[in-house]
């Protein structure tokens, strides 16, 4: 075990050692370190930041201000602003009361040493974004060192304490807790627990993941799909803790700038997503630009009991090109028809599913035709066309579906010789009625 655990170590510093970079010999970024005499100074001229210092420790304020007529993919920045009349709450039921959410909205987004947790893994890096009268301001506290946590967090308070809606990117499940441990770590309560909280992950999977052409919904991806912006030489993400860890023993700002500026341009596409979201709830079905938006957008209608412009939503998505999409748009068209008593209405939407099917028959064409048997046979009374739709469900299923089936052919078939007063008919069965 003794020559095990040597062995472990020892990869570990060959690994570190490889990862190094020797630290730049001329220019502003010469240091012997971040903590180097002089060096804290030097670093903040470096990255246009300012230092941040008490009795506890320094740390690094970085502003940046987007101005509003500057284009951030298709959109401008001034575009981005959240109207105080979006429903956020077709989002996040949980702000429905929130009255005031749209007094100061902060986006908000930390860059850590790690992803495992632990009191060893801190957030190094905090961004958070908000509008301004010129524009949009992202500001950032970089850690320069451990000791510069507590006036880092304590910042990140005041923030906090003036902001009536935070927004995040998968920050239920990371940021927010992340930042919570640490100000436990302090025995320090956490402000962000009293803060109404949106997290646009889930609203972005909603509208987004059905994209024919790009299923990820990462931040990144929606960039590109939903904004039409492109990074360029962005600093990738498994990269970032370990620029972190160079910039602190070499002193060398070029190693943490290109990881301030893939913070900032997180921050920005954080809101430019948002604001286009909000759009969409807003407008309606009508203003989104694929089918595949207008699924989405419906599912959320539908969970937050607008179900007529849910209905609306489904209608123009069941138009789509794709079968897939398609079909579950119509599936979803049919269920609520169903739920509202609808039944014809429903049946045709289920009919819509089955002429745009192709053999084999995927799940929502063999549940459409399975309906359709349900409502011939119990509701339109057309024992025919019952016994038809069953007869393709019969040739469309395996295994323990197949009983079923024979079962509901059975049944039609007593139901068919009743009708027609044969007397040599089976007798109907309590399971028949």
């Amino acid at each position: 075990m003794k020559d095990l655990a040597s062995r472990l170590r020892a990869i570990v510093r060959d690994n570190r050692r490889e990862l190094t970079i020797e630290p730049v010999v001329d220019g502003v970024g010469a240091y012997s370190g971040a903590s180097a005499p002089g060096a804290l100074e030097a670093i903040a001229s470096a990255l246009g930041g300012t230092v941040v210092d008490d009795d506890r420790g320094p740390c690094l304020v970085i502003d940046r201000v987007y101005d509003a007529d500057r284009y951030h993919g298709r959109r401008l920045v001034e575009a981005c602003r959240v109207s105080p009349q979006a429903p956020v709450a077709l989002f996040e039921p949980r702000l429905a009361p929130v009255t005031d959410w749209a007094s100061r909205v902060v986006f908000f987004d930390i860059e850590t040493t790690g992803l495992s947790g632990g009191a060893g893994t801190i957030a190094f890096l905090v961004g958070c974004g908000w509008y301004e009268d010129d524009g949009f301001r992202v500001r950032q506290w970089l850690m320069t060192g451990p000791a510069g946590e507590r006036v880092l967090l304590d910042a990140l308070a005041r923030t906090l304490d003036e902001t009536s809606l935070l927004v995040t990117f998968n920050g239920r499940t990371f940021d927010v807790p992340f930042m919570d441990m640490r100000w436990a770590f302090h025995r320090q309560s956490s402000p962000a627990t009293e803060v109404p909280h949106l997290d646009m992950l889930p609203t972005s999977r909603r509208l987004w993941s059905r994209r024919e052409d790009d299923t990820s919904c990462s931040l990144t991806a929606l960039e590109r799909s939903v904004l039409g912006f492109h990074r360029v030489g962005d600093v990738p993400g498994f990269e970032i803790p370990v620029r972190y860890f160079q910039f602190l023993r070499t002193g060398d700002a070029s190693m943490i700038e290109g990881v301030l500026e893939h913070n900032r341009l997180d921050l920005v596409s954080l809101a430019a997503v948002t604001a286009h979201a909000l759009q969409l709830a807003q407008e309606g079905p009508q203003w989104c630009r694929e089918p595949s938006e207008q699924l989405g957008l419906g599912h959320l209608y539908e969970r937050q009991g607008e179900l007529e412009r849910a209905l609306e939503a489904y209608v123009l998505a069941g138009n789509a090109d794709d079968r897939d999409l398609s079909g579950r748009s119509l599936e979803r068209q049919a269920l609520l028809l169903r739920r509202q008593r609808r039944f014809d209405e429903a049946a045709v939407a289920w009919q819509r599913v089955l002429d745009s099917a192709r053999r084999p028959f995927n799940a929502i064409e063999r549940r459409a035709a399975e309906a359709l048997a349900i409502h011939h046979e119990h509701r339109a009374q057309d024992l025919d066309a019952a016994k038809r739709y069953a007869e393709v469900v019969r040739g469309q299923v395996t295994g323990r579906h197949v009983a079923g089936v024979e079962h509901r052919l059975g049944r039609i078939a007593r139901k068919q010789a009743k009708q027609k007063g044969d007397p040599q008919a089976a007798p109907l069965l309590d399971s028949d009625s």
